[in-house]
Formats: structure tokens, C-alpha cells, sequence
């Protein structure tokens, strides 16, 4: 095999995984994962070894240098531009980024959602379904007939393991084309969202990843609701520490800025059972990241602390959700929302909120925040 022919192609980039791993030697980086189907720990496995398939992108039917033009395009465009887009968002000292650079990211993390097999692989299993279907229609001769998708099939039998690869090379087909324009679509239609980028405060507490990294959900149902659902929330883990959240449309603010907060173990908990939820074969830490993800899962799951842990959360969303509408209604310096604002800090459950600090700084800094003495 030439060595232009890269036929092991990767949905979820190396360059996105080291994140996640340990440098080992040469450059390589490993990680371990979690496998979901035989609740197996894989420890200390190369980031080369996982979140692969052969062929994945390989177009069928084109000519010997053109086979090969999507992989190299994500290798191109996505997968060497990952580390450049993940030090904007976790370097914080960058507060806006350039509309190029927006678009960037969006690209960029985005891919991580349309390029994954798992749209192909349920297609590929409602194929099998089909297929295992028709066969018990088949006559005494062995034959088939049958219509799917307003299109005519007729074979015998013994060819159906040649029917399957047919069925799932077009399959593949389709899928090549339609995540393409799928993800440009979406990439324009998220243009003005806000982002958020978050920092976990709490060492022992690390984020971990999946196979399926990127989570579009609603802001209230935590079910997805549609691709273009303008209600839903992209998130998507960046490494132990950083997480990427995409507001909704319907509160997006067309700006480049970033939005920077710090959150605990709580937020911790939250969002990893979301990558645990979302991910398909595979959970992705670094080592020893995953056992503490178990940990600190079942700690919460103990009776008294889960009792706080609702209580906590339940309060915080109710009070927030009460700011939020007072500082959009009458912004942020009237005296209803500066009046909310010291509330919330003056309760055990926001002293470390620092964007809520952040606020406070800036009140006082315009004179806003000692005028209101309530």
C-alpha cells in the first residue's frame, strides 16, 4: 500500500485526543477508555488505536489520486488546525476572537458531531433489518423482491452478503455527501451563537471525553430536539479542565467574544454523566480520569448527597434564571438586578462564582454597585 493512501481514518482527531493522554514516546500520546458494551477499563492504549475505521472516507468509484480528498481535507482543515483552535479557547487571556476565528472553531469542533459513523452505522443496522426481513419473503426458488426508498431490488439468496456491502456502500455514499452539507449548513446557521468556555476549579474533579464528543441538546429538556432546533445547547469537553458550551440562538449575541466562567465538581458531575449518555462505544480520559469519574458519581448517588446536590442545583437555576431575566428586562446597573446580584453572592452556594465576581468588579468599578444599598 502506498504511503498516500491513509486507509485508517480517524472520526475523532488525534490531535483532539491528546487532550485527554499522557505523551509517551515519539511523539504518541495515550489515554484509557472506558468500553461501554463490556464495562472493560482499557488502560494506557495509543491514541492511534481508537476512534477509527478503515475506509470511513474513502470515495468510492474515483479516480486513484482523488479517493483519498476528504480525509485529506480533515486532516488538512480540521485535525492540524485543532491545536491552534483549542489554545483560543483556552488561553484566557483571549477575550475576542476575529469573525474569522469564530467561524473557525465552529468549524472545526463542530466536526467532531457530523464526521463521527454513528448516523451511518444506525443507518447500516435498519439496512441488516430490512434486508433479514425480506428474506423470509423469498420463493421456493430463493428469490427476492422488494421496493425501498421508491427504488426496485431483486436478487437471490446466496448473494446477499454481496447485496449488504451494496446496501452499505451506498449508504456510505450518501453519507459522505449529506454530512458535508450538513455541517456547512449548521456552521452558518450557529454563526451568531455566544460562546462559553468553562474551567473546572476543583483538581480532582477532571472532565472526561467520549466517542462521540460534541452534545447538542435542549437548554431545558437535556434531549435532543432537532438539529436545527434553535432552543439546543452544543457542548463539548476540550480537555480535563476546559469545557466549550454553544448557547442557544435564541440568546445568541452575534458577538466574538468570549464568555469565561469557572465552575466545581458539581458542574463536574453534571457533565460527564452527559458524555457518559452521549458516548456510543467508547468513554476517554486520562489515566485514571475514568475510575475518578465512577468515583465521584457514585458519591453522589448516596443518599445525603444527592438530596444537596438537587437542593444546590434546584436553587442555583431558580436564582440565576431570576437574574438572567432581570438583567435582560432592565440591564445590568438598575437596582433590581444589582439587587439580585448581591443575593446570590451573599449565599453559600455562589461565593466562588467568579463571572458573578466579575460583575460585582465591574458595578463597582462604574459606580453602580454602592448606590444600591439594598
Amino acid at each position: 500500500m502506498a504511503k498516500n493512501e491513509p486507509v485508517k481514518q480517524h472520526y475523532i482527531p488525534r490531535s483532539y485526543l491528546k487532550n485527554f493522554g499522557v505523551e509517551g514516546k515519539k511523539g504518541n500520546y495515550f489515554v484509557d477508555a472506558y468500553r461501554l458494551e463490556d464495562d472493560l477499563l482499557l488502560e494506557q492504549i495509543s491514541t492511534k488505536s481508537i476512534c477509527f475505521e478503515k475506509n470511513l472516507y474513502t470515495i468510492p468509484n474515483a479516480e486513484i489520486d482523488r479517493k483519498y480528498d476528504l480525509e485529506h481535507h480533515y486532516a488538512e482543515h480540521v485535525d492540524s488546525e485543532f491545536p491552534k483552535i483549542y489554545k483560543l479557547l483556552t488561553d484566557e487571556s483571549i477575550k475576542v476572537l476575529t469573525p474569522e476565528q469564530k467561524r473557525q472553531i465552529l468549524y472545526v469542533c463542530l466536526s467532531l458531531y457530523f464526521r463521527t459513523p454513528r448516523f451511518l452505522n444506525h443507518q447500516n443496522a435498519f439496512t441488516d433489518q430490512i434486508l433479514d426481513r425480506m428474506l423470509l419473503y423469498a420463493n421456493e426458488k430463493g428469490d427476492v423482491k422488494f421496493t425501498f426508498e421508491e427504488e426496485k431490488h431483486e436478487f437471490n439468496i446466496k448473494d446477499i452478503d454481496k447485496v449488504r456491502y451494496e446496501f452499505k456502500e451506498r449508504n456510505r455514499v450518501k453519507f459522505l455527501v449529506q454530512h458535508l452539507e450538513k455541517w456547512k449548513e449548521f456552521v452558518d446557521f450557529k454563526y451568531d451563537c455566544t460562546i462559553n468556555v468553562h474551567r473546572i476549579n476543583d483538581k480532582n474533579a477532571p472532565l472526561i471525553t467520549c466517542d462521540n464528543p460534541v452534545s447538542i441538546r435542549g437548554m431545558k429538556t437535556t434531549r435532543f430536539e432537532g438539529l436545527f432546533n434553535p432552543n439546543s445547547v452544543i457542548t463539548l469537553p476540550l480537555d480535563t479542565r476546559y469545557y466549550l458550551e454553544i448557547f442557544p440562538n435564541n440568546i445568541a449575541d452575534g458577538q466574538t467574544r468570549i464568555h469565561r466562567m469557572v465552575h466545581d465538581r458539581d458542574y463536574v458531575f453534571t457533565t460527564n454523566a452527559i458524555i457518559q449518555s452521549n458516548a456510543e462505544k467508547l468513554i476517554i480520559g486520562k489515566p485514571g480520569t475514568i475510575e475518578r469519574h465512577f468515583e465521584i458519581q457514585s458519591s453522589y448517588e448516596e443518599g445525603d448527597n444527592g438530596e444537596q446536590f438537587v437542593e444546590k442545583a434546584k436553587y442555583k437555576l431558580e436564582q440565576m434564571q431570576k437574574f438572567t431575566e432581570l438583567f435582560e428586562k432592565t440591564g445590568l446597573t438598575s437596582d433590581e438586578t444589582v439587587t439580585q446580584l448581591k443575593k446570590m453572592l451573599n449565599h453559600k452556594y455562589f461565593k466562588n462564582e467568579d463571572q458573578l465576581i466579575l460583575m460585582k468588579r465591574l458595578l463597582i468599578a462604574t459606580g453602580h454597585w454602592n448606590r444600591n444599598s439594598k
